[in-house]
């Protein structure tokens, strides 16, 4: 089961697509994935069901889940051919199809990634909990845990932005894992490793593929509005303008002072300064459950 939040960033797209090939080869069974946050989550599900129709997963059902928090969509997420004509009867509602998977699933055969807010796998966890305990084998989150001495377990969750989508269902779904001896893989941002960002510039260009062409978009363009909400003071404190630049820009400190690039701001048309690296923060966390 994948919950993930595809359209602000490539990395969730990346992940499912990643995960619909598997399924495809008979890898592993995609048994569902609802999608999440935003105050958009049905737009977000129907764009998941275009990719998985685009790549011949028709077959894997794709809920509407949790709200979450409003933002605006930029305009690259959902500008992929195919898109509009999803019919609205095909999402499904992402509670039930969630209970529907644990119920029909083999004692302890599920793996359960969340690489977005832990809201709907929390939900199911306070709502079903023995379910949970009897089909679950393991669960990986792409987000971050931190020493806490006053926890039973000993941790808490950490300001990784998943957790802080929905910091208490974060918590509950740690510390259910914990209390419980579910296995857990968490991955952090720390944990992953730098992929040159014109790795999927260059897939688009050689191929034909709409969904190579929409990732590589939607790279550039969400680094874009990345930048635009970094400027507003939207971000964790821990990204700055020179984290950015090193990041994506491979400019080390001493280049970002010398070039005075904290002067910019978000008018910058920041698309010129992208030839650095991304972080396959999502693939990784799926890596982790695969058999």
């Amino acid at each position: 089961v994948l919950v993930t939040d595809p359209g602000p960033d490539p990395d969730d797209v990346k992940a499912l697509l990643v995960a619909a090939m598997l399924h495809l080869h008979n890898r592993i069974e995609l048994c569902a994935v609802i999608c999440n946050g935003g105050g958009q989550p049905r737009e977000r599900a129907q764009l998941a069901r275009c990719l998985l129709d685009h790549l011949g997963a028709a077959n894997v059902p794709v809920g509407i889940g949790s709200e979450g928090t409003p933002c605006s969509a930029q305009p690259h997420e959902y500008d992929i051919a195919g898109y509009a004509a999803v019919e609205p009867s095909r999402l499904l509602d992402g509670r039930t199809l969630m209970l529907k998977v644990l119920r029909r699933a083999r004692p302890k055969s599920l793996r359960v990634v969340l690489i977005s807010s832990l809201r709907d796998f929390a939900d199911a966890v306070a709502s079903h909990p023995s379910l949970v305990l009897e089909k679950v084998h393991m669960v990986a989150v792409q987000g971050g845990l931190e020493p806490d001495p006053t926890r039973p377990s000993g941790w808490r969750a950490d300001t990784s932005v998943n957790n802080l989508f929905d910091i208490a269902a974060a918590d509950a779904v740690y510390t259910f894992c914990f209390a419980h001896s579910i296995r857990l893989t968490v991955v952090s941002r720390h944990a992953v490793p730098l992929l040159p960002m014109q790795l999927a510039r260059s897939f688009a260009e050689r191929t034909n593929c709409p969904v190579m062409r929409y990732l590589a978009d939607a790279q550039f363009l969400g680094l874009v509005g990345l930048w635009k909400k970094l400027c507003a003071g939207q971000l964790p404190a821990r990204c700055s303008k020179q984290w950015f630049f090193e990041t994506f820009c491979s400019e080390d400190a001493g280049t970002f002072a010398s070039r005075d690039r904290d002067a910019l701001d978000e008018r910058t048309d920041i698309n010129t300064y992208l030839t650095g690296h991304v972080k396959p923060y999502d693939v990784v966390a799926l890596m982790t459950v695969l058999p």
